[in-house]
C-alpha cells in the first residue's frame, strides 16, 4: 500500500452518525497521543477509548499513522484558522505591531494543548508529522503583503517569510518545552519581535 495511503483517511464522512464517528476516533488519538505516546497508540485502543467498534474504525481510517495525520491536520488547521483572522485586523498596522502580533499569535497557538502540541512535533515520525503542511501557509500570505506593503529591508521576500517563521517557530517551540517562564512572563516575546525587526528593518 503506498505511504500516502496509509497516511490518508479511506473516505470522507457525510452523514452526522459517520462525522461524530470519526470525531470521537480523533478526539481518543488526540488524548491516548498525549497520554502514552506514539509508539503505544493501536486501532484497537483508540477504537475501544472511542467506543466505537475496530470495524467502524477500518472503514474511514486504514491504521494508526492515517488516524494521527488527521489528528495533526485538524490541530494545524485550528491554529492556521485563528491567526489567520487576526491577520486580517493588522491590515494597516506598522511593522513592529505586525511583527508583536505574529509573535504573540504563536505564543498563544502553542499554548492550546500544550501537551499535544509536543507530541505532534517531538514524537511522531517524520513521515506523519509532515502530514497536513500546506504549500502556501494562509497566515504566511497575509504577512507577506503586510511585509510588501511596508517595504520590509530584504531582498527575498520568499527568503524572508520563511526565515521569520522558522525562528519564530523554533524559539517558541523550545520555549513551550524548555524556557515555559520566559515565555509565560513575555520575555521570550520581546527578545524575539527585537529580533525579527533588526532583520526585517536591514538595508
Amino acid at each position: 500500500m503506498p505511504r500516502r495511503t496509509k497516511l490518508a483517511p479511506r473516505k470522507t464522512p457525510t452523514q452526522e452518525r459517520s462525522r461524530a464517528t470519526v470525531d470521537a476516533l480523533v478526539q481518543a488519538t488526540a488524548d491516548l497521543l498525549v497520554r502514552d505516546g506514539y509508539e503505544k497508540l493501536t486501532t484497537n485502543r483508540v477504537a475501544e477509548r472511542a467506543g466505537v467498534n475496530i470495524a467502524s474504525l477500518y472503514q474511514f481510517f486504514p491504521g494508526k499513522e492515517a488516524l494521527v495525520a488527521e489528528v495533526r491536520r485538524r490541530h494545524v488547521e485550528a491554529q492556521q484558522v485563528a491567526m489567520r483572522e487576526a491577520m486580517t485586523e493588522l491590515r494597516g498596522q506598522g511593522l513592529e505591531a505586525t511583527v508583536r502580533a505574529l509573535v504573540s499569535m504563536g505564543v498563544a497557538a502553542h499554548a492550546v494543548n500544550p501537551k499535544l502540541h509536543h507530541a505532534l512535533t517531538e514524537e511522531l515520525p517524520a513521515r506523519v508529522s509532515r502530514v497536513g503542511q500546506p504549500e502556501e501557509d494562509p497566515v504566511l500570505a497575509e504577512a507577506r503583503k503586510v511585509f510588501e506593503r511596508l517595504s520590509v529591508g530584504v531582498e527575498d521576500m520568499e527568503r524572508a517569510l520563511w526565515m521569520v517563521d522558522t525562528v519564530a517557530h523554533a524559539v517558541i517551540h523550545r520555549g513551550v518545552i524548555e524556557r515555559p517562564g520566559d515565555l509565560a512572563s513575555g520575555a521570550l516575546t520581546e527578545e524575539l519581535v527585537t529580533l525579527l525587526l533588526r532583520y526585517l528593518r536591514r538595508r
